[in-house]
Formats: structure tokens, sequence, C-alpha cells
């Protein structure tokens, strides 16, 4: 008989032990990464919070330092701000203008606490973009690390964060970023009181740029990404969103449809889809490759028979591929979550930057840096998820740490460079100079442009060099875009200018007509041909164009003292009188329109309101010659020697010619 085996207790199966991730925050080291990378965003920025920064003569003037509506916070300024026919720079974004007009209440126009401002809103944008993503990615770390890393520290957003003009970009980002998030929340809950927050968020959003309308879809996007069956009711969640994105746009429009929407007719339709075509394909080549950024990049120049180069004739087919090859290999892998990612991430891209590719030209640029601030955002979401499957490998991890922290060194250093640039007007267009510089050769009196440059950036920077009393350097700068036959009105009134300092007056009558033959109704330039006829004595000619200056602007109430000053020197007293009396009636202490009415008042024979004119002129100018000189004669011819004798040595020390026996006439006749 076989002895039984003796039966062994069963083991106790060990349950393996569950690892309950904790939430970011919650981790040290992640909470150090996150706050580490808000610091590398200050870091990088740094430059334009310096003491050197200044505004820039590229719409800084418009936004700020000559915009009225940016200097008060009354009531009455806010509601003209939100009118819908209100707009700045020809944009509707009241929201922009009430940052900037609380920059302004508290330091005016000290360009640096601007640029702080901006600075900061990226900043959290930048952590809005690290919580998007990480919502997105179902809360994978690391791809909202790099995501949120390379939103911050990239160059090409440092055009949106250091120009103190795109404020409206930072701005509206952040409540876009807002919508985003808490759209994902409301997916997640379903609480009504989310989706209103989403919308108000959108709302906050569109008053701050209208570039944000597209919303609606990529709010679609997220219901697409999350699997969320796509029904009547999740379609009508979005009416409220379309059809206020729909008036936006078309307030939008039709404030831009001024002036802002180039002649379609330069280019061809074909062209113009090659330009939308080489925007589209150059923002994702810097995005990996981010060098030679510029302020400005200019169309390219037709050829004889009205072509433009083979890079953009081909843009179209990078475009193409850079849209659908990845497309195709994600949808044919067996994971279908990466596929997602893609549609998601392509379609967010597509979405935020179709409006600004120039299918229309808006403005004189073929792409901006500023317009890839949003739309990177889902380029980054699908690289951070890429990147993520090999540095969750541990035999591509090491390599793929090496070259997301290398790329991201490359970045730092660029956009810390990159920010200098937008110190100051100087800095900013002489970087556009040297990357998109004109070359002109002449042969004998045969001038030819063999390469055009960025002419926005030789007007400006010569404005600089004006305005800083560089008036050479100045000439030189407009002189370029003379030479090249621009276009711009306004250059060769800026070249009349520079003549005139040289007291060139027959190149700077020149200057001026041509720009008056380009636009008759500019005001400046008949102005200024006024002032020069006026120092060449050609009296009439000056009166004529003064005239002309006062029909275009009738506001400009100080053009009768240069028109009476005329009038003056034709010896047409009365009518100088006549006009005298209309500045005086605005501003009573005006000393030159004393002096030109108390003079014709000399000639007409009206002394004792001469004297009254010259005398409380004299009061107000002390250093006039002319005045003394004139008042001396008033008083000679009343009878007063001993006042005309004071007042022509007054004349004198002030270096009028007078003559010895001017003076000693007076002093013979009682003057002593």
């Amino acid at each position: 008989m076989s002895k039984k085996k003796k039966q062994e207790a069963p083991k106790e199966i060990k349950q393996p032990k569950q690892v309950v991730k904790k939430e970011w925050y919650k981790n040290t080291t992640q909470l150090a990464i996150v706050v580490a990378i808000l610091i590398i965003t200050y870091i990088c920025f740094s430059p334009a919070v310096s003491s050197k920064k200044e505004f820039t003569n590229w719409d800084d003037p418009g936004y700020v330092t000559e915009q009225p509506l940016a200097k008060s916070l009354s009531k009455e300024n806010i509601k003209t701000l939100f009118k819908p026919e209100t707009h700045v720079m020809l944009n509707y974004h009241p929201l922009t203008m009430i940052s900037l007009a609380m920059n302004y209440s508290s330091s005016e126009l000290n360009a640096k606490p601007y640029a702080l401002t901006n600075i900061i809103i990226h900043i959290f944008n930048t952590f809005l973009v690290f919580y998007f993503l990480f919502l997105l990615s179902r809360k994978k770390f690391w791809v909202a690390t790099i995501g949120a890393l390379w939103f911050g520290i990239h160059p090409m957003h440092v055009e949106s964060v250091a120009w103190i003009a795109e404020r409206k970009d930072v701005l509206y980002c952040f409540f876009f970023l807002l919508s985003c998030i808490t759209y994902i929340k409301y997916i997640e809950t379903k609480k009504i009181t989310l989706i209103i927050l989403v919308f108000v968020f959108f709302v906050l959003s569109c008053l701050s740029k209208a570039m944000a309308v597209p919303l609606p879809l990529v709010l679609l996007l997220i219901d697409f990404y999350f699997q969320r069956k796509i029904n009547w009711k999740v379609i009508a969640e979005k009416i409220p969103f379309l059809l206020l994105a729909i008036w936006i746009g078309y307030n939008a429009t039709k404030i831009q449809s001024a002036s802002a929407i180039a002649d379609y007719q330069i280019f061809t339709t074909i062209q113009r889809l090659s330009f939308a075509s080489y925007g589209f394909f150059m923002y994702w080549a810097k995005l990996f490759v981010p060098i030679n950024l510029s302020a400005f990049y200019p169309y390219p120049a037709l050829n004889e028979s009205g072509g433009i180069p083979m890079i953009y004739n081909i843009a179209p087919l990078f475009a193409l591929a850079i849209v659908t090859i990845p497309f195709w290999i994600f949808y044919r892998r067996e994971n279908k979550e990466m596929f997602r990612v893609y549609v998601f991430g392509m379609g967010f891209f597509i979405l935020m930057v179709a409006l600004v590719l120039q299918f229309i030209s808006v403005g004189a640029a073929v792409m901006a840096d500023r317009y890839s601030y949003l739309p990177y955002i889902g380029a980054f979401f699908v690289i951070g998820m890429f990147v993520n499957d090999f540095l969750e490998k541990q035999k591509t991890k090491m390599m793929t740490m090496v070259f997301v922290g290398g790329l991201s060194a490359f970045f730092i250093i660029a956009c810390f460079n990159r920010t200098k640039i937008w110190e100051n007007s100087l800095t900013l267009w002489t970087d556009v100079i040297e990357k998109h510089p004109y070359v002109i050769t002449q042969t004998g009196n045969v001038v030819k442009v063999e390469q055009v440059g960025v002419e926005t950036a030789y007007k400006n920077r010569g404005n600089y060099y004006r305005e800083h009393n560089m008036s050479d350097l100045a000439f030189e700068d407009y002189n370029v875009l003379v030479r090249a036959l621009s276009k711009d009105a306004g250059i060769y009134s800026n070249m009349g200018n520079m003549y005139a300092i040289r007291k060139d007056f027959d190149k700077s009558l020149e200057m001026y007509s041509k720009s008056i033959s380009m636009n008759p109704n500019s005001f400046d330039a008949h102005l200024n041909r006024g002032i020069t006829f006026s120092n060449m004595g050609k009296h009439v000619e000056a009166l004529n164009d003064f005239n002309e200056a006062l029909r275009i602007n009738p506001n400009a109430s100080q053009m009768y003292l240069n028109i009476a000053a005329e009038k003056l020197n034709l010896k047409q007293y009365d009518n100088c009188i006549s006009d005298c009396n209309k500045v005086l009636a605005q501003n009573p202490n005006d000393s030159y329109c004393l002096f030109y009415r108390g003079t014709s008042f000399v000639n007409t024979g009206r002394l004792n309101e001469a004297i009254v004119d010259l005398q409380k002129s004299v009061s107000l100018n002390a250093s006039n010659p002319n005045a003394w000189f004139n008042l001396s004669v008033a008083f000679n011819q009343t009878g007063n020697f001993k006042g005309a004798l004071e007042a022509a040595q007054q004349a004198k020390a002030k270096g009028y010619a007078v003559g010895d026996a001017y003076l000693n006439e007076l002093a013979a006749k009682g003057g002593k």
C-alpha cells in the first residue's frame, strides 16, 4: 500500500504592488522641472527688460506712444474701445488696448514695464501649454514638458513677446488656452458651468485678437481626439461659438478691407497659392531650424516675365508632403492613437495658421514669426508624443534625451540673442537690412535693382536716424529707396527734408514735388514744400502750398500762421491780419502771430494797435529782433522817440542790422 503524499498548504500568491503615480505638482522632481522651464523662459526673454529697452517705430506708436486710446482708463474711453467700429491699427481688440492703458497709467512711456507684462503673460502661457498638453496626452509628463519648454523658449516666439505692439498675441493665446483646457474638463465632467466658462474665455480671447475665431473648430478636434461621438448635441454646443466667430470675423474683415489688404492684381492666383504654401512650409522648417529669422520677410521680386523664384513654385509640393506623408504613415500603423495625435496636432496647426497664410496679401510680408505663436502648440504636441515613445524605450532613451537637450540648448541661445534684436528701432531694422538688403548697380545713368530689399526697414531706420539727429545716415537709407524707385510717396517727402537740411533747396523741391505727384493729398509734403519755397523767397508758391495743406487738413489751425507769414511777405496786410485773428482766437499768446499782425498794423497805419501787438510779442519772445525793430518803427512814427531808441537798441543787441544813422536820428529827436 503506497503512502499518501502529505499535502502542502497552498502558497500565497503575491500580487504585484500597484504603483500610484503622484500628480505632477506633488512630485518634487517634476514640479522642479516645470518651475525650471518657467525660469529658463524668463531668462531667455530678459534682454527685453534691460535698461536700454525702447519702443520701436514699427506699430508701437500706433498702439502706445501716439495712441490716445492707450492713455486713459476712463469709463468713456473704455466704452469707446468696445464699440465695434473702434479699431486700432486696423484691429478690433479692446482688451489688448485696456491692458496697454493699464501699463500707461502706471509707467506712461517707459517701455520696460510693457515688455515685462508681455513676458509675464508669455510665462503664464508656457505653463498653460504644459497643462493643456498634459491633459491631451493623458498625463504624459514628458510630452507636456517638451511642448511647454519649446513653446517658452522658441526663437520664433520672440517677435510675439519682445515686440510691445504684439501684446495682442500673448493675450489672446492666454484666454484661448484657458478655453481649451476648460473644454477638456467639461468633456470629463459634463458640467454645464464649464461649457459656459469655455465660451467666456473664447469671448475674452476674441476681444484680445480676432485670430481666436477658429476655436470652435479646435473644440471639434478635441472631440475627435478624445473619441467623443459627434452628434447633434455636440454640434449644438458649438453654435454660440460659431455665431460669435462669424461676427468677429465679419467685423475684422470690414475693418481691414479698408486698407490692409493689398491689390489682388499684383500677383496671380497661382502665385498666391505658392506664397501660402511657402509660408506653411517655412513655419515647419523654422520650427526645427530657426535661423535667419527676421522681423520682415519680403515678397520675392518678379522677374522680367512676371515669374517668381523656383522655391516658391515647388513650395506647394513640400507643403502637401508635410501634411500627407505623416498622415499616411500614422494611418497605416496598428496603433491608431498616434493617428489621432497627428490629426489633432496638424489640424490645430492648420486651423490656427490658415488665416495668416498669404492667399490674399495683407501687408507686404510673405510670412511673419509672430504667426507661429499659437499654431506651434499643435506641432509641439505631435513631436512630444512621438519623442515620448523613444523616451520610454531603454535603448533609445539616452540618445533621445541628448537630441532634445541639444535642440533645447540651441533654442535657448537663439532666443536670448534674438530678443536683443528688439532693443530699439536701430537694432531691429539693421538686422532686417543685413538679411534682406537692396543690391543696386549703376552703369552710367542706368540704375538696376539686382536684389529687392525690405523697404520698410530702410524707411524706418532712416526715420530713427532722422529723429536722433543723424541726418547723414538717414539720407543714405532714404537714398537707397529713391534709387530703387520706391512707390512710397513718403520716402520722397523724407528725402526732401534731408535736402532741405543740407540747404539744397532745388533738390528738396524736386523730392517734394515727386511725393505730391504720387500722393496729391499729402499734408506733410505740401507743408514742407511750402516752407522750402518760403526759404527761397518764392512766397506765391509757398502760399499756394500752405493753402493746399490747409484744405487737406482743415483742423491744422497753425497753418494760418504760415499763411499769414506769406501774406505779410506779399504785402497782403489785411488778409494777414484776418488770418492772425483766427490763430489768436485759439492762442492769444502766440508771439509770432502777434508779430505778424503787429507788422501788418504798422504797414496799414494802425500804429496804436501795432504797438500793443508788438509789445506783447517781445514780452513773450524777447529774442525776436524783427519784432523789436518793427516796434521801434511804430514808436518812431507815433513820436515816442525814447521808446523807439530803446526798441532799436534791443533789436541790434539781438542781431538785427540796425544802422548807426537810424540810432543817431532817434537820439537827436530826443530819444536820450
